[in-house]
Formats: structure tokens, C-alpha cells, sequence
């Protein structure tokens, strides 16, 4: 009998950092920023470049930051066009667990959007913003899924 079982590999190998951290939302200024390599401390936490900016690699806050003064931006929640005076950077899960700023938890919002979300989860706030962003991220598990999947 013929197995279809793929042999075991380590982690590492199935899985390559710019895979998993990469970012989920396809419009600008998100598409903007490409993962770089992984900060050689202790947290691993992935760096990102930022098309059109010189310098870098920063983290997933600072390269939102720096994509947005050069790309612009739109609320992701109201879709009001931002600049550096109402631009807030939104953790859409919070800020508790093992990569609060990761890349795929943060948004941009504006000021008055980000201070009525609050504590709230994205689809007890806003559900059209939250199937947005959890579909982003269905379609990024698929892709790595089927990448997974060619190997």
C-alpha cells in the first residue's frame, strides 16, 4: 500500500518567517511593507522594509509609520483619509499575548475611531471592519496552507 503521508520535516523548514509574518491586508499603505529577517534578540520579532523609504529595517509599528508618511493612508474603520495629526495605529485583538504588534494585528485608524473601538473586539465595534480583517487573514492561513501543502 502507498502512502501520500510527506515525510517529516522540522518546523523551520516548513515554514519560512516572511510565510508567517507577513502583512495580511492587501491595500496601501499595508502592501507597502515587506518582511526583511527576524531581530537577531532574543524576541525574533520580524523586521519589515518599507517601499520608497530609506534605512530600515523597523518593526510592524514603526513601518506602518513610515509607510503611511510616504503612501498615505484611510481610516480602516471609516475610511477618512489620515495625515501625521489624526494617524493612530489600532491593535485589533489588544495588546496581551505573545506578539501584541505583530503586523497582522494592527491597523490604522483615526483618532475618533480608535477611542470609540477601545477595548472592544473589531467585530463588537465595527463587524463590516471585522469581516475584513478576519477574511485578510483566512485568505493568509490558506495561502500558508497551501504552501504547506506543495512541499
Amino acid at each position: 500500500m502507498t502512502s501520500n503521508a510527506k515525510p517529516s520535516m522540522p518546523q523551520e523548514a516548513l515554514e519560512k518567517p516572511e510565510d508567517a509574518a507577513r502583512v495580511c491586508l492587501d491595500s496601501m499603505p499595508y502592501r507597502a511593507i515587506v518582511f526583511a529577517h527576524l531581530h537577531k534578540s532574543e524576541s525574533k520579532a520580524p523586521l519589515y522594509w518599507v517601499a520608497g523609504v530609506a534605512g530600515g529595517p523597523w518593526s510592524a509599528i514603526n513601518s506602518l509609520k513610515k509607510a503611511v508618511a510616504v503612501h498615505g493612508a484611510t481610516c480602516f474603520y471609516c475610511s477618512t483619509a489620515l495625515s501625521k495629526d489624526t494617524v493612530t495605529i489600532d491593535h485589533v485583538e489588544g495588546q496581551t499575548g505573545e506578539i501584541p504588534n505583530a503586523i497582522q494585528n494592527l491597523v490604522l485608524a483615526c483618532k475618533p475611531c480608535n477611542a470609540k473601538k477601545g477595548h472592544l473586539p473589531i467585530d463588537a465595534f465595527k463587524p463590516e471592519a471585522g469581516r475584513e480583517w478576519l477574511q485578510a487573514l483566512h485568505t493568509q492561513v490558506e495561502e500558508r496552507l497551501r504552501k504547506l501543502g506543495q512541499r
